[in-house]
């Protein structure tokens, strides 16, 4: 199919071949029909808990056996090999896919329209997570997770040095500069030029709007006064040398978090998991609080990941596969073990009310870090907005601020050029554009 339209929904329908599709079944007389008897449903991800939690469902539904399968992460090319695998026919039914990346898989069509499926669940799941896998009045995957924002911080390192928890960015900025002159080998915290959905979330907080749609048309502003206003702030704490400039998630970033070398991270709810199992030799020392804010007095929190499952196309199932993963994201004894074993936060109505969010974890010095979470996702920032094409959003980020922080030019102008890749993007897919 020819890659116009008239964008809006309409223009991602169209181009996913979803428009028209699933209108008149949502009763479910069209619905697609799956076969009688046992079947499997095949299920790629990468969420830490899933393989446990896929074990849990076999155990006690012997009519829908789950196969899970482990990726590599959707940004180090999870994404590429799902949408490969639609495209060669043999996808799995169920994938771990980023609320930031859903758009992307449905200009591609790489997405069932599950609607006859979920609408008994529907009241079950925060309007805001609905909202974030429904293009058009087609839900197109069952939310799981979200990212709220928060500061994971070294206890003993903080304690050594005399630092306040800062609340403000303007006291983080104070921190970083006391902690740096007083041990010159230690930093407050790192800056990860190839982490595009760590500054997202930092960008949201400030107001940033990235994507949005006007009539038929998207609009994009990468390089909006928020996100440049975030960018100046890092920009000036690399000139001064106060961040430890490092790859995510590399073997480098983790050995400083041991080594003490990095006392803070500002970052999502999951990282609660990555840390402990990352960084053992230092359980105990670490406590989580809100993330700083703009404005002293004033609260608002930005969001990192959240990854629904999605029914790729071409699943004989779907009806099993969206059972499965209602089951996932509502039943509480499943997602207690998630938030356990892989540190993810409910999407739920009564999520936060879970066992498991109360609870201390050791590596936090028994602070019951979640409910840190549970407070900071009642100020998420609301409407920042992704676009469909975030696998060249990423890329574009990562060559364009990883030249900045080779002094290859500022974070700033690094945004100027995001922008311009970002519209070319969203132009070359046959999306309408206005700026």
């Amino acid at each position: 199919m020819r890659r116009t339209f008239a964008l809006g929904i309409a223009t991602v329908l169209a181009v996913s071949g979803l428009a028209g599709c699933g209108g008149d079944n949502e009763d479910g007389p069209e619905a697609k029909q799956t076969k009688a008897g046992p079947v499997t449903i095949e299920w790629w991800g990468w969420a830490p808990g899933y393989d446990k939690a896929a074990a849990a469902w076999n155990a006690a539904h012997p009519d829908i056996t789950v196969k899970f399968t482990q990726t590599e992460s959707g940004a180090k090319g999870g994404y590429q090999k799902m949408l490969s695998a639609v495209k060669a026919g043999n996808a799995p039914c169920l994938a771990q896919v980023g609320a930031e990346t859903l758009p992307s898989f449905l200009v591609e069509g790489a997405v069932e329209d599950i609607t006859p499926y979920v609408k008994d669940s529907a009241a079950k799941f925060q309007p805001s997570a609905l909202k974030s896998v429904t293009f058009g009045g087609k839900q197109v995957a069952v939310p799981v997770d979200s990212g709220p924002m928060g500061l994971f911080y070294r206890k003993d390192i903080f304690a050594r040095h005399k630092i306040s928890v800062p609340k403000t960015w303007e006291e983080f900025t104070a921190a970083a500069e006391k902690l740096h002159a007083a041990s010159p080998g230690t930093y407050l915290t790192s800056f990860n030029p190839d982490d595009m959905y760590g500054f997202s979330g930092l960008a949201q907080q400030a107001g940033a709007k990235w994507f949005s749609t006007e009539g038929d048309a998207w609009k994009v502003a990468v390089d909006d006064e928020p996100t440049l206003k975030v960018a100046a702030y890092w920009q000036n704490l690399i000139d001064k040398k106060l961040v430890d400039v490092q790859a995510a998630w590399s073997d480098a970033w983790f050995k400083h978090f041991s080594d003490g070398k990095i006392a803070s991270l500002v970052g999502p709810v999951w990282m609660t998991k990555v840390l402990e199992d990352s960084v053992k030799g230092t359980s105990g020392k670490w406590a989580v609080a809100p993330m700083p804010n703009w404005v002293a007095g004033q609260t608002a929190t930005g969001n990192v990941g959240g990854s629904p499952n999605a029914v790729l196309k071409g699943c004989k199932n779907p009806k099993e596969a969206v059972e499965f993963s209602t089951w996932l994201s509502t039943d509480t004894s499943a997602f207690d073990g998630l938030v356990t074993n892989g540190g993810l936060f409910p999407t739920t109505v009564n999520g936060a009310a879970l066992p498991s969010i109360g609870t201390g974890r050791p590596f936090y010095g028994d602070q019951p870090v979640f409910q840190v979470f549970a407070e900071a996702a009642k100020t998420t920032v609301p409407d920042f907005g992704w676009g469909p094409a975030t696998p060249e959003l990423n890329e574009a980020f990562n060559a364009a601020v990883g030249d900045a922080v080779k002094k290859q030019g500022t974070l700033t102008e690094a945004f100027a050029t995001i922008q311009t890749k970002a519209v070319e993007s969203l132009k070359g897919k046959g999306l309408t554009v206005n700026q």
